[in-house]
């Protein structure tokens, strides 16, 4: 079958998706809403979202036991996290814990269950108890000395990746754990050579060493070679976990490949997923690395079998001690369902899609020095998440500026910034320590949000068709060769870093207001064919674009901030100069 049959094979799902071309107001008149932000959350699917409908009908809490609605919602979950763990191939020993928020509670429940978690305030307390300790004895000076040795010594270790969102980042520094960043290799993937250096350290030996990498990058799509890491982290007795936030939607997740390659842990974001807003978050890890003799990570209603008033007995299955208080039914239904629907797609079918999506877009830019790319642009090792800026002069255009213009004159959603991938973003973008520290000092000190160094962040979803793909490389090309002369249009808020248009602020479509709420209108129709709703796009902005000049005073700023300005901002805008004492 030809790859445009594939394509046209999956009209389908098109029809599915909610609020797909739906039109709404910018500041140049009615567009239609195209979506290309699914690395930050996938959409919502009319069927699922249906069905979600009908189970409301026997919806009750699982903690009711006895009675039908009771049963059947307990009848339903366990369903759902069968179907789940069946997915990721969680195995016999796999446990699935649902968590509150994606990947982030992900990676916090592994921690309370490694026994690292160390909430500030915790830490705060306990450093004020031993300083207390040590003011009323003085003379235990050397024993307390020798405990802060002895727990840098032993506390365990954790290796990261070069491109880890800050969830797999941050969340680590802070945790009573010694991190280190595995750097690049030559092929801009994690080092493995290096990885095996480290962590086959002797001086390692006697540490719990935990392995905890991004499966693929949100901000490039490069893809890890998760199975690798996994065999050399397990050669010496570190545990392999792997956030596939970024990639969970479109890959084979295999917790169990073989004897070596085997994941620990994994944790992901099914609300990236097609069906997948309004999910929780995941952890799948294998039972060998749950502490059973211990309480749960929560103590709470649901986690117990008896209670008296001296004494509690907890329950012994790891998955019912480890779901406090009344689960997230009707978020774990929706993620399971959205496994189903990518199972149904098809994983070959889905790969082949993005591939030519993909190859398509960056053959349309070949040769452009216009437009910078950050990262691997080979198609076999990364998913279709593109990043890049647009070049105008000596500068950039800022790419808060350039995610507006596509929404504004095109509909297209795209996302501006450093796509919570900070390290990483240092690297690309070639930002010097001085530098960073001077952006750091202007951000937090003055509160100039607004120069923060980012890209534009599209990635191209196996559920677009051609028409869709066409559309958005024709816009990206339309801002390359136009944009700079919309600047003047636009009111810059260098505090925030937002761009709004001069003349016309759209109001909100929907509210929660009651009378939204009770509004018997249907919900818009996904539109299957808004060809001509691109066209017109298309024609107007090249309209107004050739009664615009580039012609135009742009604003200076003293050397200080000058040097860290890396776009061109229209004269106008409100700021304060820069005090030299604060840098």
């Amino acid at each position: 079958m030809h790859i445009k049959d594939k394509i046209a094979s999956l009209s389908w799902l098109r029809s599915e998706i909610i609020g797909r071309n739906m039109g709404f107001e910018t500041p140049f008149g009615l567009r239609p809403l195209v979506y290309a932000d699914y690395t930050a959350s996938g959409r919502g699917i009319t069927s699922i979202e249906r069905h979600i409908t009908r189970i409301l009908q026997y919806y009750a809490n699982t903690h009711t036991e006895d009675d039908f609605t009771g049963k059947t919602m307990t009848g339903l979950l366990h369903e759902a996290e069968r179907v789940i763990k069946q997915a990721v191939n969680a195995g016999p020993k796999g446990k699935l814990i649902f968590t509150e928020s994606g990947t982030t509670g992900g990676i916090a429940k592994l921690q309370q269950i490694l026994g690292v978690y160390w909430p500030p305030a915790t830490r705060e307390r306990v450093n004020s108890f031993l300083l207390s300790c040590l003011t009323r004895n003085p003379d235990r000076e050397d024993c307390n000395l020798a405990l802060n040795n002895f727990i840098q010594d032993n506390k365990p270790i954790v290796f990261v990746g070069p491109y880890e969102h800050h969830s797999n980042e941050l969340m680590w520094r802070h945790t009573l754990c010694e991190i280190q960043e595995i750097p690049m290799g030559k092929d801009y993937g994690v080092d493995l050579e290096e990885l095996e250096r480290r962590v086959s350290d002797p001086l390692y030996a006697h540490r719990l060493k935990i392995g905890s990498f991004s499966a693929a990058s949100n901000v490039t799509g490069l893809r890890t070679e998760v199975y690798e890491l996994a065999r050399i982290l397990h050669r010496y007795g570190a545990l392999a976990c792997f956030d596939f936030a970024a990639c969970a939607p479109y890959i084979e997740i295999d917790m169990n490949r073989d004897s070596e390659a085997y994941f620990d842990a994994i944790f992901l974001s099914p609300h990236k997923f097609l069906g997948g807003p309004g999910t929780s978050g995941i952890l799948v890890f294998n039972e060998d690395i749950y502490p059973k003799k211990l309480p749960p990570t929560v103590a709470a209603g649901g986690t117990v079998d008896y209670v008296s008033p001296e004494k509690e007995e907890f329950i012994k299955d790891i998955e019912a001690r480890e779901k406090p208080g009344t689960p997230g039914i009707l978020q774990a239904i929706r993620i399971a369902l959205a496994f189903r629907l990518k199972e149904k797609v098809g994983l070959p079918l889905i790969d082949e899609i993005e591939r030519h999506y993909f190859e398509s877009f960056m053959q349309a830019f070949a040769g452009d020095d216009r437009i910078t790319f950050y990262g691997p642009l080979e198609p076999d090792r990364k998913i279709p998440i593109i990043p890049f800026n647009i070049k105008h002069k000596d500068k950039y255009l800022h790419p808060k500026f350039v995610t507006r213009l596509l929404n504004d004159l095109f509909g297209i959603q795209t996302r501006a910034g450093c796509s919570c991938a900070g390290p990483y973003g240092h690297y690309l973008m070639n930002i010097k320590q001085q530098f960073s520290n001077y952006y750091r000092c202007l951000i937090t000190n003055i509160g100039y949000i607004g120069i923060k160094p980012g890209w534009v962040r599209l990635n191209l979803h196996y559920a677009l068709d051609m028409t869709e793909l066409n559309y958005l490389i024709e816009a990206v090309k339309f801002v390359v060769e136009h944009g700079a002369k919309f600047l003047p249009s636009y009111i810059f808020d260098i505090k925030s870093g937002e761009w709004q248009h001069r003349k016309q602020a759209c109001s909100a479509p929907i509210s929660l207001d009651l009378d939204d709420i009770f509004d018997p209108s249907p919900i818009q129709a996904p539109v299957i064919d808004a060809s001509a709703q691109y066209a017109d796009a298309l024609a107007q902005a090249r309209t107004i674009a050739a009664g615009l000049s580039e012609d135009f005073e742009t604003m200076t700023f003293e050397k200080e901030l000058a040097d860290l300005m890396y776009f061109y901002v229209h004269s106008g805008i409100n700021y304060h100069p820069v005090s030299e004492r604060i840098l």
